[in-house]
């Protein structure tokens, strides 16, 4: 099985930091980091400052220090990721680019520390178990998506 380990150059696509407008729950946002910290707000009125934000990395840091933050953030934040990746590969060129990864694994690689949504390669992290959280939920839309696209070519046929 093939592995993509990276999420750069030609994968850039999968990654939350990739520039591409999307709607999520009725905003549209720069980039999935945008729209991940975006729900950390209990309000509307909050999350829209995050649809001005086109710089993820400054996005990561604002919901980092985000006062109105969900106190049940940890309990859900899995699950509105999923929420955003199927919103973010809903877009027709979107989903196509990741339906070209086949049946790759998929994994953040990255030297960060980020074990739970990727995989840190770093010597310090060598030993430590990842949960690759981001690239599990990236299969899981991709798979959702072939499905879908399988089963409507049956209905044409």
């Amino acid at each position: 099985m093939e592995k993509i380990t990276s999420f750069r150059d030609e994968y850039r696509f999968l990654s939350n930091f990739f520039q591409y407008p999307f709607v999520f729950k009725g905003l549209q946002y720069p980039n999935a980091e945008a729209a991940f910290q975006a729900q950390k707000c209990t309000n509307d009125e909050d999350k829209i400052k995050y649809t001005q934000v086109k710089n993820p990395v400054r996005a990561k840091q604002m919901g980092k220090k985000e006062p109105g933050l969900r106190k049940d953030w940890d309990l859900i934040s899995v699950n509105i990721m999923l929420e955003i990746e199927r919103a973010k590969f809903a877009v027709p060129e979107l989903g196509e680019m990741l339906l070209s990864t086949g049946d790759a694994y998929l994994e953040e690689g990255n030297h960060w520390h980020d074990n739970r949504w990727g995989h840190c390669t770093c010597d310090k992290c060598k030993n430590k178990t990842a949960q690759n959280l981001l690239g599990n939920i990236l299969m899981q839309v991709r798979t959702e998506l072939s499905e879908a696209k399988e089963n409507e070519q049956q209905k044409r046929t």
